[in-house]
């Protein structure tokens, strides 16, 4: 990579400049030496991203597993409810409350256990 050094002698020479036309060339000195200034930033991005671009190896494609998060968790949360209220019924005619509870909380760690796994 070839560093290009900083125009020094550009820089004296506007400030040259700038104290021989006096305060009212301020802005247009100081707005001349600012863009050959990033002329020369422009040019060493560009190398650095170039040299970086070549030693740098080719991200990993990740081939689609099919739903994105978003989805499955949305299918998840209808069929859950769906079957929330068949299965609590069942639960709570045959064991009451206490099978209403159960219920609910064999529904959650069943979502759960979708949810997260599909995750790894």
């Amino acid at each position: 990579m070839s560093q290009q050094p900083v125009p020094q002698d550009e820089v004296a020479a506007s400030l040259r400049t700038s104290r021989e036309l006096g305060p009212d060339y301020d802005d247009a000195v100081a707005a001349s030496l600012a863009e050959r200034l990033d002329h020369v930033i422009d040019a060493r991005v560009r190398e650095h991203l170039a040299a970086r671009a070549q030693s740098a190896p080719p991200a990993p494609q990740r081939p689609d597993k099919g739903m994105s998060g978003n989805t499955l968790r949305l299918v998840m949360g209808i069929l859950s409810l769906a079957f929330a209220v068949p299965i609590s019924a069942i639960g709570g005619s045959y064991a009451g409350g206490v099978g209403m509870v159960l219920a609910w909380i064999g529904i959650l760690v069943f979502y759960c256990m979708v949810v997260i796994g599909s995750r790894r």
